[in-house]
């Protein structure tokens, strides 16, 4: 398993004018650098839309109105998970496969807890069953009518990529 090696934005700025001035090509300039070509071509896309900036470390948290919209701009317009995430400025993909798995099992209000670290360790487990005796039994078929549409629309549209990407390894054969 490697580890994860993270680069100066000087370093960053230097590689990216270097195929900028296209003396190069992106898999000579990687090789050259022990880049993968795909992180190079990244560190491109982020420096084409958003300049200097789209190179520096983010440490960003995203507001519940973000993710939802990022998450509706994905299933809307059927791109990528990377075109997604360059719309946006996320730099990683794994980001937003991470808030769809959240909101396919969890819906919205998944989304707007936080997840991590000791907060979310330390708040009092409610079982289900216990959070269901609360419920009467018509907000429960609600419940689940609105859980079960969520899991629909992410299963369908994962179903879309998976056949896009087989149709597009077909077209490259």
């Amino acid at each position: 398993m490697s580890r994860k090696v993270k680069h100066s934005l000087e370093f960053k700025l230097a590689i990216v004018n270097q195929v900028l001035k296209r003396d190069r090509s992106v898999v000579e300039i990687s090789r050259e650098n022990a880049l993968e070509r795909r992180m190079l071509s990244q560190w491109l896309q982020f420096y084409e839309r958003f300049g200097e900036a789209g190179l520096k470390p983010q440490s960003t948290i995203y507001s519940l109105e973000n993710k939802l919209e990022v998450i509706r701009y994905f299933m809307d317009n059927k791109v990528s998970l990377r075109a997604a995430c360059l719309q946006f400025n996320i730099r990683a993909t794994s980001v937003l496969s991470n808030w769809l798995r959240i909101y396919a099992s969890d819906g919205a209000e998944g989304l707007s807890e936080e997840r991590r670290g000791i907060k979310h360790l330390m708040k009092p487990k409610i079982s289900k069953k216990a959070a269901e005796k609360d419920l009467t039994e018509h907000e429960q078929v609600l419940e689940e009518n609105k859980r079960l549409r969520a899991e629909v629309a992410f299963l369908k549209k994962l179903r879309a990529l998976i056949q896009r990407e087989e149709a597009e390894k077909r077209k490259k054969h």
